[in-house]
């Protein structure tokens, strides 16, 4: 028999489900500091005992230890002793003076291009003896303040009151440019063309730029710097999934206990992303569907001086709305259009049939875009509910005609195709 009366255990937790959020995690950082702690009590009266030489004060002034040194964080891995590899010392010398000089290539044409290099990269460049192309009073374009207030850098961006197209144009500066040797020259008056005093802007010619061309690709073929590159990046790939293992529950935990932070509501930003392909295949297939449906006499090409429209453009493709399908829209990439750019380019007609592309994912056509403007609205409609979902959409211009950028413009003002969530990018085609 059970006592009425019995009294609670003293192990017994009296809520089960009042504990700690990640106990195992706790007990082992707590036993782990401790630890710590102890090593570092037994070894304080060997190492730091007063003696005759010691430092001044002064000099001890730049040594300032952090509190959260003695904290671990996470476990990682020393690899100590002599190197040795299969590679011969010749081999290894060799890939190393190549690789540094591809690591010099790409900080020149990065700093001709006012972009940012990591400073770490650069930090062993110039160890290794190698000059700074933006001279030693420069810096670079990513390097700058960085304001801790609020209103520097806001959570939310701020909304624009006014409309996007209302811009002030600027006037004529006067600048002039000049092809030479291929390469655009900006003179800024006419004064200047006249004397020829391009404005000094870092650039390649030719010559340069084919010889720097071939040295990489020589590296890409080069045999030694292949072998070494590949041990180098298997190491790398070891080391990385060897942290995973040890500190995975670890990064878990921390990112769980951020508040208000998953990957749901961190804002994300789909880069490369054409404007044709902005929408997935069902969005595409809805759209298509409720056009035919609601405006199957709209004239939306013309075939031959023969103008169609909705509904005849599927009579002769022997469609119904009924018919369509998110496998007879096939405007998936898969695999098999994985180095095939004539694939991948045929994915863009929806059916493909190049009509219904011109009709529905064009700019310039019988429409004017019309189609194309609306569904690219309600895409940027779907990020904006989503808040922390962004875009960066492409529109290409392949300089078919001079009015080419008055017409794109023209469509994009027309139809509104704005949106805080979605940043436009013009790309030129190598056609």
């Amino acid at each position: 028999m059970i006592e009425a009366n019995d009294t609670p255990r003293p192990n017994k937790i009296s809520a089960p489900y009042e504990v700690p959020q990640f106990p195992i995690e706790q007990i082992e950082d707590k036993l782990t500091f401790h630890r710590h702690l102890s090593v570092l009590a037994v070894e304080r009266t060997s190492r730091f005992e007063p003696s005759e030489t010691c430092l001044d004060d002064e000099d001890t002034k730049g040594f300032e230890v952090d509190e959260t040194d003695s904290v671990p964080h996470y476990q990682r891995v020393f690899i100590s002793g002599e190197e040795s590899t299969r590679m011969p010392v010749e081999d290894i010398s060799k890939s190393s003076k190549l690789l540094i000089e591809a690591l010099r290539l790409r900080e020149k044409y990065m700093a001709w291009a006012v972009q940012s290099f990591p400073s770490v990269t650069a930090r062993f460049l110039r160890e290794a003896g190698m000059e700074d192309p933006m001279g030693q009073g420069l810096r670079y374009a990513g390097a700058c303040s960085d304001p801790k207030s609020l209103e520097d850098h806001p959570i939310d961006p701020p909304r624009k009151e006014v409309s996007p197209w209302k811009t002030d144009v600027p006037e004529n500066c006067g600048y002039q440019f000049h092809m030479l040797d291929g390469v655009f020259q900006i003179y800024p008056n006419d004064e200047a063309v006249q004397r020829n005093e391009p404005l000094p802007y870092n650039y390649p010619d030719l010559s340069r730029y084919i010889q720097d061309m071939n040295l990489l690709c020589a590296l890409i073929a080069n045999g030694p710097v292949k072998s070494f590159c590949y041990r180098r990046l298997q190491y790398l790939s070891s080391k990385f999934q060897l942290h995973v293992l040890l500190n995975e529950m670890r990064e878990l935990a921390a990112q769980k206990a951020v508040p208000h932070r998953d990957f749901y509501n961190i804002r994300k930003v789909d880069t490369h992303i054409h404007a044709a392909s902005c929408m997935n295949q069902k969005h595409l297939l809805r759209f298509i569907k409720k056009a035919v449906k609601t405006q199957p006499d709209e004239i939306v090409c013309c075939n031959k001086g023969e103008k169609m429209s909705l509904a005849q453009v599927f009579a002769s493709m022997n469609l119904t709305a009924y018919d369509l399908s998110v496998d007879m829209l096939d405007v998936h990439a898969d695999r098999n259009t994985f180095h095939r750019f004539d694939k991948f380019n045929a994915k863009y007609n929806p059916v493909g049939e190049s009509r219904l592309r011109e009709a529905f994912l064009k700019t310039d056509n019988y429409l004017n875009g019309r189609y194309f403007g609306h569904i690219i609205k309600e895409v940027m409609f779907d990020l904006e509910e989503g808040k922390y979902q962004n875009a960066e959409l492409r529109l290409s211009v392949y300089g078919k005609s001079a009015d080419e950028w008055d017409k794109l413009a023209r469509w994009a003002v027309k139809h509104n195709v704005h949106s805080e969530n979605v940043r436009w990018l013009i790309q030129v085609p190598r056609l």
